[in-house]
Parts: C-alpha cells; structure tokens; sequence
C-alpha cells in the first residue's frame, strides 16, 4: 500500500485530500500541531501525526521511514520549499500547494501588488509570466515557492488554487452570504453589477487533481479551477438555494461595497482547466451549485456555535452598515 503523508492534513484542504487517496488505496498520515483527525476520517483508516512544520526533527518523525508522496497544503515560501527539497531520499515525490494569485500581467501586476488590478488574458494558462519571486507580497512568496520546488531533486507538483471553498475554511468567503441568510436579510448589494468572476475552487476538485498527481509524479505547474466559474450573482443564487432562503441582489456598477470575489467587471480572474485534463486525465468530480450546499450547512453550524471573523478581512463584508448606506445610495 502506497503512502501519503499530508502537511497540514487536518485542514480545509487537508481532510479532502485524505478522503480521496484513502478511497484511492492509500495509507494516509495527516500530520498537524494536534493530532486530532477531523470527524470521519479515522474510520477511512487515516492516522493522525503530530509535528510543527516549522520543526524538522518532528517533520522528519512524523514521516517515520518515508513516504511515496507528501502533499503541503501549507508551504508558503523559499524556506518551506527548501524544507521540502531536503527530504529527497525519504520521499517519493511531492505536491503542493500554491495560488492562481502568483500570475502577473505583462507589466508584472498581480493581484495583491499596488495600483491598477492586472490585465489578465482569460483564461490564464499555466505558461502566463508570474510575479517576481521575493518576500514584498503572498503571490510573490508563493511565486519563490514554486520556483525552489521546480528546481529541486523531488519530482513537485504545484497546485495553482483560485478562490478555495469547502467545509473547514478558516477563511469561507461563501460566509458573505451565508451570515445573511441566516439573519434573514434579502436585499444584498453585489459590486460590478454582480458580474464580478473570480475562479472558484472546491476542495472536492482540489482533492481529485491531489489524487491523480499521487499516482503520476512530475515536475509540474497546474492550475486548479471548477467548472464554469461563477459570477458573484450566480454563487449568490447558489447560497440562496442551498438555504432556501431568496436574495434580492442590488446590482452596483463599480465597487462601491466589496465583497471577496469582486475582481473588476471589465478583468476577470478565470484559469484554463486543458493542462490538468492533459497531463492528468483530470475530470472534475463537482460544480460550485452543487459544492456550496455543503458549506453552506457547515457554515450555518459555524454560526450557530457562535463562530465570527473580527479582525479579518471578512469584518468589514459583514458590517451591514455600510452595505445599508451603499444600497441607500441606490435608491
């Protein structure tokens, strides 16, 4: 039996992840600072390890006498790449996971650098220039990431994720809409005319590109996108009937209330999904409509044991004050 041990594996990403290659025939070790294995995990055969990445000796003990495969779910930058890179003659092959937002435009904006948004085409291939490796931004971290794992001895595949969405989010952007269904508020003010289309990308999908590249090692960078991206009008449906609960979008030309898929109507961030299909036989095992019904659940539970998000970026979507004064604007 093949083994998978997964960095960060109690995550988001994670316990996806263990799911599919567990079904897929894998030993699985899903390492954190915990231990802990999130609900029905251990019943699939998955074993918890504990170990702080940051820790090499407790990274090297949890890897015991190797694996075929270790996937990161949590590597950031140069370092954790050269951390990874060392652990070539204990590991088969590597997969980890990286940003959509590491792709520039041609004067070399990115998503999170100053000024104007970037002039991507659509879709972004995997060949598109990506930002200048450094530690000024995420994307530019993410970007050395990359490029120590396509240089070093194990074969890596980067995972180029867009806006990531499933149960275990630390961060759900899908909670935008979620918090106020729940609070039975129906009109909701949408930026850029809700045609806004910033990649989403389930963990189900990520969890299947992770499994196919388990089973063919490479040097390889990929993106990783769901079918047909929607709009934010579209996923506001989508939340809206996995609730049962019916919005009535305000649709605002510019960018007059944000929410976390509001790249600029005329600039969608959408990626091409031929280079998975290719290289991996990659076919998606979801679509968002269908995807979000689960998160949408698990949120209304975050919500109802009390869960909030101050001192996030999420605080500020959520102040309904400043959405009222945006959607007064309109009237």
């Amino acid at each position: 039996m093949p083994r998978a041990v997964l960095i960060g594996g109690t995550g988001m990403i994670g316990r996806a992840a263990a799911r599919a290659l567990a079904a897929d025939g894998w030993e699985v070790a899903a390492v954190s600072r915990s231990g802990t294995l999130p609900e029905g995990l251990a019943e699939l055969g998955v074993k918890g390890a504990v170990a702080d990445r940051a820790d090499d000796a407790q990274l090297r003990a949890a890897l015991g006498s190797g694996a075929d495969v270790v996937l990161d779910t949590v590597a950031f930058d140069r370092e954790h790449g050269e951390q990874l890179n060392a652990l070539a003659g204990l590991v088969g092959s590597l997969i980890v996971i990286s940003s959509a937002s590491v792709y520039a435009d041609d004067e070399g904006r990115a998503l999170d650098g100053e000024g104007e948004p970037p002039a991507l085409p659509v879709p972004i291939l995997e060949s598109q220039r990506t930002a200048e490796p450094g530690d000024a931004t995420y994307s530019t971290r993410k970007a050395e990431l990359e490029q120590t794992l396509l240089a070093g001895p194990l074969p890596a595949t980067v995972l180029r994720a867009c806006a990531i969405h499933g149960p275990g989010a630390k961060m759900p952007r899908e909670i935008f809409f979620v918090k106020r269904a729940v609070d039975g508020r129906r009109r909701v003010a949408l930026a850029w005319d809700g045609e806004s289309r910033f990649h989403t990308t389930s963990v189900a999908n990520l969890a299947e590109l992770i499994r196919l590249a388990a089973a063919k090692p490479g040097d390889r960078a990929l993106n990783a996108g769901d079918p047909d991206p929607p709009t934010t009008l579209e996923i506001c449906r989508a939340v809206g009937d996995a609730l049962e609960h019916e919005f009535e979008p305000v649709l605002l030309p510019g960018d007059e209330y944000d929410n976390p898929w509001a790249a600029p109507k005329p600039k969608p961030f959408v990626v091409s999904m031929e280079a998975a299909e290719q290289e991996l036989g990659y076919q998606p095992v979801t679509t968002y409509p269908e995807a979000v019904r689960e998160t949408s659940a698990w949120l209304v539970g975050e919500l109802e044991q009390g869960r909030k998000w101050d001192g996030t970026y999420l605080e500020g979507m959520l102040d309904y004050a400043s959405e009222d004064a945006a959607l007064a604007s309109q009237e």
